[in-house]
């Protein structure tokens, strides 16, 4: 797993492609995620990229094209080697729940800080997208199941945690405070300390189990 790729500007720096096409897909990016897919033109794109529309359109046939372009790596390649790589930790840091929803918490966290934009993106689509969705879910869904069944032992092992609570009842807890705080940070501008935001949501997610 040494040379899976887990975050998307990587991605971008090191596969093959026109210096051009780099830089329209990392301008088309950061106008995405500022003001979103439609808001965006051509024109905003390839002025951010400093380069000509001529340029744009060589690589892009329209602006549906470099949107996929920017989506498919992240489906076919990012999102199943993370998970992958967050199976693969879980197991290694399964001693107690407390200390799984810390690592949990922390781990993700760090990814979508790495990728937050091109995660601003993909949110913005999928909430319109029922494709693209069951997409995500086909990726993710079958790679976690091993991880709840991790989760729902350690839950078990432990007299506190409401045991009518499954370990995907966790998962949709943890991920529901990271995306609060992480819409919080981006979409309305709060400052937010990476440290508080890891105390928060590890304590309301070990309080929800209780």
């Amino acid at each position: 797993m040494t040379n899976q790729v887990l975050s998307f500007d990587e991605w971008l720096t090191t596969t093959d492609m026109p210096d051009g096409k780099r830089r329209i897909l990392r301008a088309a990016v950061s106008l995405f995620a500022q003001n979103g897919f439609h808001a965006t033109s051509t024109a905003a794109i390839a002025q951010e990229a400093g380069l000509s529309d001529a340029t744009m359109f060589k690589h892009f046939k329209n602006k549906n094209a470099l949107l996929d372009a920017i989506l498919a790596p992240l489906l076919e390649q990012l999102v199943p080697n993370v998970s992958e790589q967050f199976v693969t930790s879980v197991q290694d840091k399964a001693t107690t729940i407390d200390d799984v929803i810390a690592f949990i918490v922390s781990d993700r966290w760090s990814f979508m800080q790495q990728n937050n934009q091109v995660i601003q993106v993909l949110v913005n689509e999928a909430l319109a997208n029922t494709t693209l969705r069951e997409h995500m879910i086909s990726e993710i869904g079958p790679k976690l199941g091993h991880v709840t069944t991790i989760l729902q032992g350690l839950m078990r092992s432990d007299s506190s945690i409401n045991h009518q609570l499954t370990g995907y009842d966790l998962l949709r807890i943890i991920a529901g405070q990271l995306m609060i705080h992480f819409m919080s940070q981006y979409k309305f501008q709060t400052q937010l300390n990476n440290e508080t935001v890891l105390a928060n949501v590890t304590l309301m997610t070990q309080q929800a189990l209780r």
